[in-house]
């Protein structure tokens, strides 16, 4: 090859190298991030502000909706996986803002002079999700019950919602603003139900309010104690306040709770719904000790949550038990829990929380 053959060639591979460069970005040259998917990537979930449903949709005429934030999360929607990340779902404003101008955009075009006004009170609105390899699972709970009034001083209540449903696909953390929008539209497309109850607006929202009012949420922290059942655990009053954790019998078996009567009998707790020790909430669950941490008007699995003193999970759970013992149980109580909340569901989704109410696990 002559030189001018040579410089001829190079002028064409740099020009093409140049070229191909522009198609397909470097690492250095990449497409810049739309504030949507910056927002997804901390978790922030946001709402769309497009007009849902037609008038023919509704079964009555609506003059307005009024939404009261009742949720124990006061603060978040729940847990979402980035990769190989657990994170907080997040609103991207305060709840009970996040919920009405939502509302505002959605439904206002269906509003009318003669409707009745609605008075919606959501309990619980939480998402949740299950990676998986052949496609992804994603969780949605709206609990919510609506009132209604002729004259916006009285109410009645007209229908009620608490289901959970199961989405499968790809991307699905990029939808769950859509699957929150189809909850709520198939919460306003309910058929009213019958009532002669008329109650205040003040009245109706202290009811649901009222469910939070329990020692387990308002006391400083919990008892320490073996609590033989739920309503013990609600009440914050453990059956027995004397105990000890020890490994099982049988090889198959994980803990022991060794219970110490006011008598001063010893012997195993054959009901356990709970321990605390030191401060440190445990849910015993088939001899297994799962941490739990309060959260809002909750109870959070404590997997899901960023230790705020900076040590692992599993660090606290052995300075607690202490040796062999905190140890083994460290790493039973990171194993993953199935919400029982939901036997509906196909798939059982993991469980991030208690439900305040019931006692099971809620994802």
């Amino acid at each position: 090859m002559s030189t001018k053959q040579a410089l001829l060639l190079s002028a064409v591979l740099t020009v093409w190298g140049m070229a191909a460069m522009a198609q397909y970005p470097t690492d250095e040259i990449t497409p810049a991030k739309s504030q949507q998917q910056i927002d997804l990537g901390k978790g922030i979930i946001t709402l769309g502000k497009e007009k849902l449903l037609t008038a023919d949709k509704l079964p009555q005429k609506i003059s307005g909706i009024e939404v009261v934030n009742a949720t124990w999360d006061t603060a978040y929607l729940g847990f979402i996986s980035l990769g190989s990340r657990w994170m907080h779902a997040s609103p991207d404003k305060e709840m009970t803002a996040y919920l009405s101008e939502f509302v505002e955009n959605a439904f206002s075009h269906l509003y009318t002079a003669e409707g009745i006004k609605l008075l919606w009170i959501v309990d619980d609105l939480r998402i949740g999700e299950q990676p998986g390899s052949v496609g992804e699972k994603a969780f949605i709970r709206l609990k919510a019950t609506a009132y209604g009034s002729t004259d916006g001083q009285t109410y009645k209540r007209l229908y009620a919602t608490d289901e959970a449903k199961l989405n499968r696909g790809m991307g699905l953390t990029k939808k769950h603003h859509q699957f929150i929008a189809s909850a709520f539209m198939e919460l306003l497309q309910k058929e009213p139900e019958k009532s002669d109850v008329s109650l205040t607006k003040t009245d109706i929202i202290q009811r649901h309010l009222q469910r939070r009012q329990m020692p387990a949420l308002t006391a400083p922290q919990m008892k320490d104690g073996v609590y033989q059942n739920f309503e013990e655990f609600r009440k914050n009053a453990p059956g027995l306040t004397q105990f000890e954790i020890k490994k099982g019998e049988y090889e198959y078996e994980w803990v022991d709770i060794i219970g110490t009567t006011a008598e001063g009998r010893k012997g195993r707790v054959r009901s356990c719904w709970a321990i605390v020790k030191d401060g440190n909430v445990f849910r015993y669950l088939d001899g297994k000790l799962v941490q739990l941490e309060r959260l809002n008007y909750g109870h959070v699995l404590s997997r899901y949550l960023k230790d705020s003193r900076d040590r692992s999970r599993s660090a606290v759970v052995g300075a607690v038990l202490g040796g062999v013992l905190g140890a083994m149980i460290a790493s039973g109580s990171g194993h993953m829990v199935s919400a029982d909340a939901f036997p509906a569901l196909k798939v059982s989704p993991d469980a991030t929380a208690i439900d305040m109410e019931t006692g099971a696990f809620i994802f």
